[in-house]
């Protein structure tokens, strides 16, 4: 195996030049061996995501001098493999919290663990996929899938990424670079890149909020097969009410800012689940609970100016 990575296989291409602080960074980084055996075979022998805990956590900031509390005293326990939702009006904090979960801002007071492993800055324990595709965009689909795998030295990167193209669809597209595919598309393969690593948790901020009503549909039942497949735990960060409802075991509501939890709801609705469920009466009456909540928040907001 190479010390290290040759950023010569992803020349600038796709219409979109490789930056130069792209290349300083790839090529320090050598493969590290005990990080490797650590996630790539322990995580896949692994039948479930990882546990999560937040307990007391607050973050504040400051705004132009004036401090700023955007999420306050929120415990959650999320057990190994489940799907949560984040749900609440704009600004409630849901994004925040997020990105505390995934160590990319530390809490001003409280804790966030991942399998009983303080987090305290991103690690290769979780993935994230944003409302916006982030690729690479001078990479192809198959080199933004490969590249964490490559980064933490993994043996079989290329099959890695031959699997997950496949089970997002997309081995066809291997080739192709984000520029020459739809919005649906990238995202797959964000999702893809996100699941490369094995991580045990999958992060995802509002994924599906630049698609389409259709294809944003389709996304929805192509995440939940996904999710089936590798059991990883995920936190999933929504504006939709439906979406949140159809995806997750649980619906955590969130006040506005600063940002709480106003109530936590159980999804009962049993697995695996299909896109009629939506129409189905105890679909509908969980709809409405949800919607109250989110308008009587909402309804702060706009009160508060």
């Amino acid at each position: 195996m190479a010390n290290r990575i040759d950023v010569r296989e992803w020349p600038a291409a796709g219409g979109v030049a490789r930056p130069r602080a792209f290349d300083r960074m790839a090529a320090s980084l050598a493969p590290k061996p005990a990080l490797r055996a650590d996630m790539e075979g322990a995580r896949r022998a692994a039948s479930v995501g990882a546990a999560i805990a937040i307990e007391g956590v607050s973050v504040r900031f400051k705004r132009r001098a004036v401090e700023v509390v955007a999420v306050k005293d929120v415990d959650i326990r999320i057990r190994p493999g489940e799907f949560v939702a984040l749900l609440g009006p704009s600004g409630c904090g849901k994004s925040t919290l997020l990105n505390a979960i995934g160590g990319l801002i530390a809490p001003t007071a409280g804790s966030v663990t991942v399998d009983g492993r303080g987090v305290r800055e991103p690690s290769a324990a979780c993935g994230f996929v944003f409302q916006h595709h982030s690729l690479f965009p001078w990479m192809t689909a198959r080199a933004n899938v490969t590249f964490g795998p490559k980064m933490l030295g993994y043996a079989r990167a290329d099959e890695i990424a031959r699997e997950l193209l496949a089970l997002v669809g997309l081995e066809k597209f291997a080739d192709a670079y984000p520029n020459q595919l739809s919005g649906g598309m990238q995202q797959r393969v964000g999702i893809a890149r996100a699941l490369a690593t094995r991580p045990p948790v999958l992060l995802m901020d509002e994924p599906f909020g630049a698609l389409d009503a259709q294809t944003r549909s389709i996304m929805q039942e192509e995440l939940l097969k996904i999710w089936s497949e590798f059991k990883t735990t995920v936190v999933f960060v929504t504006h939709d009410v439906d979406e949140a409802i159809f995806l997750s075991d649980r619906v955590f509501v969130m006040r506005a800012a600063p940002g709480a939890i106003k109530e936590e709801i159980a999804i009962d609705l049993g697995r695996p689940r299909l896109p009629d469920v939506m129409a189905s009466a105890k679909f509908g009456a969980l709809r409405k609970r949800v919607k109250a909540l989110i308008r009587h928040e909402s309804m702060k907001v706009f009160e508060a100016g």
